[in-house]
């Protein structure tokens, strides 16, 4: 397994580096058939080999397991080679070339970005790899960390955030996190800006490393739970669910009276699940208060909430210790109220609701809307394996049990075998995986190392063994055989280099799993001359062969 691992780096090292101009970066994937860098095509019909940096943080926290766990160092420093280059040629305020809309294109190292987004900053479930960062260079990555901020925060007296921030905009070079915080403010208050929680973890997850990291930074932990706490007491107040923002989006223009037009669902026209929803279901229907997902390609629903923001802030929580104990309770009793209303066991099922914690199952949409199309059904939809590690790694912060019974649901519907209903450290049978999923080996090696019993460790191993043998192909990781393209911040090297490191008894030699990655989201070029808006998670990397 680990000779594997090493292969695979040594060919993303030898051969996946800039060709071209011989500067530390690397490609963000590569054609395992034909050898060739992933391409992303513009609307001028040009091939732009992307490098994103945003996308290659997995890639930079296996190279730095490998380095660890090999003796190699040069792993390692091939990821804070690339690093320093990007600090090195930061924009003013110390943003960096990276995001779901800003790239470079290796090829020619032009900034480039997909038309329909036009290069704005854009971080969103991404939580870099800030630990080696601080390594390269804490004061750059103070500096950035303090840039991503300014750039995603218009108006600091009410915290209005945009999801897309600007580059360029000049940073005070004194007294950053010195302004007044107001605690009064009016609960989802209007503002421009929307503070979806993809963006505002990324903000809180940044500057909670940053005040605990860096002296003189202090203030910047007490910014993280300022954030933080505008999501929780933005909650459905008889449940404790929600929020995915805690603004409304303030209306600027009457809406269209056609709902064929092209910009009907915009969100200038006021509240969009409000517009949508608001005759049948009252107050309550509101975006900050959206609990479910109808598209299954969107980046957001509960799953974002008490999936990868959850997960996020009860590691953040982990790493800051004692100071991290209100943003662990936080995040904990959020998820815990969510499973009370939304999960069905029996099933593996969350149900569609909003805040309020009614069950829309069946329920037809009345009109279109930003949400869907009129004569659609609320439907329930399998949970996610980012969910069942949020759960884990909550359970095994705290201990509680109730939490523990939505575990041992989970994990019989992943194919993880029967856990022991009561007690954690017991087992009614060997467990043996039947999937290979890089999520869920990091959770069971999560529950492996709470309880320290054996049968979760064989657990983690037959899961190890099953993405070796479904994910290993021509050198690379990959979905399965047929699939194409290899996408370097996969996980699949990082879990199972995390699985090889706790057989070993020093897990902490490898960097903690944080999210899935990066994404770029834009407009391409398609054969027959016409664009489509993609996402190269959905669209590019699961292309498989005839």
């Amino acid at each position: 397994m680990l000779d594997y691992i090493r292969r695979y780096a040594d060919t993303i090292l030898n051969t996946y580096r800039d060709p071209y101009h011989g500067t530390p970066l690397f490609f963000d994937g590569m054609n395992t058939f034909t050898g060739e860098p992933v391409k992303w095509r513009n609307m001028e019909g040009t091939d732009w080999e992307p490098s994103n940096l945003a996308s290659q943080q997995n890639l930079f926290r296996t190279l730095s397991a490998l380095s660890a766990l090999s003796g190699d160092g040069k792993y390692k420093q091939a990821a804070m080679d690339a690093i320093r280059w990007h600090f090195d040629h930061a924009d003013a305020s110390g943003l960096l070339t990276w995001g779901g809309h800003c790239f470079l294109d290796l090829k020619t190292l032009d900034t480039v970005g997909p038309e329909g987004k036009n290069k704005v900053h854009e971080i969103k479930h991404h939580y870099p790899f800030y630990e080696l960062m601080f390594e390269v260079d804490p004061q750059a990555t103070a500096k950035l960390i303090k840039a991503e901020w300014n750039c995603h925060i218009d108006n600091w007296d009410t915290l209005e955030l945009t999801r897309h921030g600007s580059y360029g905009r000049p940073l005070p070079a004194t007294g950053f996190w010195d302004k007044p915080m107001h605690r009064d403010l009016e609960i989802l208050r209007e503002a421009k800006g929307l503070s979806f929680v993809n963006i505002g973890n990324d903000l809180i997850y940044g500057a909670g490393l940053l005040g605990q990291r860096v002296p003189g930074e202090e203030k910047a932990l007490d910014w993280a739970e300022f954030l933080a706490w505008q999501y929780v007491r933005s909650r459905y107040p008889a449940t404790g669910l929600g929020c995915y923002q805690f603004n409304r989006p303030v209306k600027r223009e009457e809406a269209p009276t056609d709902e064929n037009h092209p910009q009907f669902t915009y969100s200038f026209y006021g509240d969009r699940a409000q517009r949508q929803f608001g005759p049948e279901y009252g107050d309550v229907a509101q975006e900050a208060w959206v609990l479910f997902k109808m598209d299954p390609d969107a980046m957001n629903g509960p799953e974002g909430i008490y999936g990868d923001a959850t997960l996020a802030q009860l590691t953040l929580a982990r790493q800051l210790g004692a100071k991290g104990e209100q943003l662990k309770q936080w995040a904990v009793d959020g998820l815990e109220a969510w499973l009370r209303y939304a999960y069905v066991p029996e099933t593996n099922e969350i149900k569609p609701m909003f805040a309020d914690g009614k069950d829309l199952t069946g329920q037809v949409f009345p009109r279109r809307g930003f949400y869907g199309k009129k004569g659609w059904v609320f439907e329930r939809k399998p949970i996610n394996t980012i969910v069942f590690l949020s759960t884990v790694t909550a359970w095994a912060m705290t201990g509680r049990a109730s939490l523990w019974q939505h575990v041992v649901a989970m994990a019989r519907h992943f194919g993880l075998g029967e856990w022991h209903a009561t007690d954690p450290a017991a087992s009614k049978a060997p467990l043996v995986a039947s999937q290979a999923d890089a999520i869920l080996l990091f959770a069971a090696l999560e529950v492996a190392r709470a309880t320290q019993a054996p049968a979760y460790l064989a657990l983690a191993k037959s899961i190890g063994e099953q993405i070796m043998a479904q994910h290993a192909h021509r050198g690379m990781f990959v979905p399965s055989e047929k699939h194409v393209h290899c996408r370097f911040d996969d996980t699949d090297a990082l879990a199972l280099l995390t699985l090889i490191a706790t057989e070993r008894g020093c897990p902490e030699l490898v960097p903690g799993f944080r999210s899935q990655g990066g994404y770029i989201h834009g407009d391409i070029q398609i054969d027959d001359g016409s664009k489509k808006n993609i996402l190269d998670i959905k669209d590019i990397y699961p292309l498989t062969m005839a």
